[in-house]
């Protein structure tokens, strides 16, 4: 079956338009790039102080647990001692030591898991809120891309392996520092934070000195 040369004209036409179109949906502007440094954005969050202040005190709370049952143990350990092996104290007290070993393992790993699945849901949340403040400054100036500025971190002395794996993970040679907008991106997510009724945790007290003899 042949295509007749009405056919052929009617979709060479149409695929020009399509390019048009396609063109004239882009701005006609060369894009602008943004840069973050991603280390120092997550050091400076509010968010993130406050996630550390209180994963810190589940670890405590978790910790406390495993001492509890530690110091239960502990008594096990010396009402065991005060019974003659072979009798039936000791071998009842024997059990609930036994018991009491496994609960306290076990507490010991469901407070590590835990833990470090606060830290993870933490560390996404943050993720999220970054790139969202990103967001908000690359569309109040007019940027179009914002990257993570992976050449600011110093190569880590290390063997020819390791040291050309490094080399090989970064993907930026330069950045302008004009076009850092690390520190709006900072001040944006924190203003979102305290917005939403998030509160920064108190510095630790600095140390008291001994006195002087």
């Amino acid at each position: 079956m042949r295509t007749s040369p009405q056919t052929l004209a009617t979709v060479a036409l149409g695929i020009a338009v399509g390019v048009l179109a396609a063109a004239a949906a882009f701005p006609d502007r060369p894009a602008r790039v943004g840069s973050v440094d991603i280390e120092r954005i997550f050091t400076l969050l509010d968010e993130q102080k406050s996630s550390e202040a209180s994963i810190k005190e589940l670890g405590e709370k978790m910790a406390g647990e495993k001492d509890k049952l530690s110091r239960a143990l502990q008594d096990l350990n010396g009402e065991l001692e005060s019974y003659k092996p072979g009798t039936p104290p000791y071998n009842e007290t024997l059990k609930k030591v036994e018991g009491a070993i496994g609960a306290m393992s076990a507490q010991d790993q469901f407070g590590q898991l835990k833990v470090e699945a606060e830290r993870a849901n933490a560390m996404r949340s943050l993720y999220v809120r970054v790139r969202e403040a990103a967001a908000a400054v690359a569309k109040e100036s007019n940027i179009d891309y914002v990257i993570i500025n992976d050449s600011i971190p110093p190569i880590e002395p290390a063997g020819f392996a390791a040291t050309r794996q490094q080399l090989a993970m970064r993907r930026m040679l330069f950045a302008n520092g004009e076009m850092d907008i690390t520190d709006a991106v900072i001040g944006k997510a924190n203003a979102d934070f305290k917005s939403r009724g998030g509160k920064v945790p108190p510095p630790p007290a600095a140390p008291v000195a001994a006195p002087k003899p």
